[in-house]
């Protein structure tokens, strides 16, 4: 049973050089998670629920939050949702509950997640003092998806949404052919924020375990899911760090909210 392999970096550069290292063995493909908690797990929202358990009761629960919102949200789009799996990730990019976890392309996208996602509160001075340490996930998709695709004939790749594997996990499906285990795809890019944070998701099956102890305990290939670890001290020198090379609020969400979250840091002011 293979463990999670956890390395804990104190710099910027020392995070920058881990990644590069475990890039290169892998031809750059990887995926990363930025996560305000060590503790936090790999499990969608929709599985987060705290009366409904049952894959069958997820499945229902899923099929009525999509009824839903789009009975209620058509005075509040313009472009047309016709298919399934827009609709899912148009409801993930607004926070509605779905199967769907996000993950990005960009390490430092991740990074920058994880640091202003970490518990913290600000001194007299406007300084930041975190209450926790912080985590990056890193994840080979290709080799997650060869252990959870299990087919022979499926080499390993980043599967699309039009994808002949991926129709078992279509939203509002057949829970009867549904397979197990999250499979990491491609969606679409239907916000400036998705584009900007270099999307991409992990859309989850039957099984509501979280994608670590799926890999614990399920065989995948050995370091396709990974965790860096920043020390609570090293948050603050971190985040400077970034915002001198310009990764701020307003470069992660593209949009009004995003500059008014930068304006606020920038100023003081809890975010």
């Amino acid at each position: 049973m293979a463990k999670v392999n956890i390395k804990v970096v104190k710099s910027l550069e020392e995070y920058i050089s881990h990644v590069e290292r475990l890039r290169a063995n892998r031809n750059g493909r990887l995926w990363y998670r930025g996560c305000g908690k060590v503790a936090h797990k790999l499990k969608p929202s929709l599985y987060r629920h705290k009366r409904y358990k049952s894959i069958e009761d997820l499945m229902l629960l899923e099929k009525n939050l999509i009824a839903r919102f789009k009975q209620r949200s058509i005075p509040f789009h313009s472009r047309a949702l016709t298919d399934p799996w827009e609709w899912l990730f148009f409801m993930q990019h607004y926070g509605v509950p779905t199967r769907l976890l996000d993950w990005s392309e960009s390490p430092l996208m991740a990074l920058f997640f994880a640091v202003i996602l970490a518990r913290h509160t600000l001194t007299s001075q406007g300084i930041p003092v975190f209450n926790g340490d912080a985590s990056i996930w890193l994840m080979d998709p290709e080799q997650w998806n060869k252990r959870a695709v299990e087919l022979s004939s499926f080499a390993g790749s980043v599967l699309t949404t039009d994808d002949i594997n991926v129709s078992a996990y279509k939203p509002v499906g057949d829970i009867n052919i549904m397979k197990p285990f999250p499979i990491a795809l491609y969606g679409s890019h239907n916000s400036q924020r998705i584009v900007a944070q270099r999307g991409v998701f992990v859309c989850f099956g039957k099984d509501a375990r979280p994608m670590e102890v799926l890999y614990e305990r399920e065989h995948f290939p050995v370091d396709c899911l990974m965790k860096v670890v920043i020390r609570k001290g090293k948050l603050p020198h971190i985040y400077e760090a970034l915002r001198r090379h310009g990764l701020t609020d307003s470069v992660a969400f593209p949009d009004l909210d995003g500059l008014a979250r930068e304006i606020k840091r920038e100023f003081s002011f809890e975010v």
